[in-house]
């Protein structure tokens, strides 16, 4: 996956710490990042923890439906609101993907 893309779907509020490693390790090894968030996952973005990933190189986005069923209605900055279709082309563009 030389200078590829993973793609990580995070559906569940669990495993920062995993997360935050994987997306650490796979940039220090120069591959793009591509996040998308749904489900309980798109809790992450009232985490500063979760929130420092957003870096060159890491692409950020949730689905916007679930953040208004959930009320999580405060936009983060770099990070895309937007809804399964950002999943479907993280899933197409990704050379591997990763699910939490």
């Amino acid at each position: 996956m030389a200078e590829g893309q993973l793609g990580i779907l995070i559906t569940k509020h669990e495993n920062l710490e995993h997360i935050s490693g994987i997306v650490r390790a796979a940039r220090k090894a120069g591959h793009r990042v591509r996040i998308f968030a749904t489900d309980e996952g798109v809790r992450f973005t009232r985490e500063p923890k979760f929130l420092e990933l957003l870096e060159p190189g890491v692409e950020m986005a949730v689905c916007d439906h679930i953040c208004e069923v959930l009320c999580i209605r405060e936009k983060v900055g770099g990070i895309t609101y937007g809804s399964q279709y950002d999943n479907a082309g993280m899933m197409h563009d990704s050379d591997r993907v990763l699910v939490f």
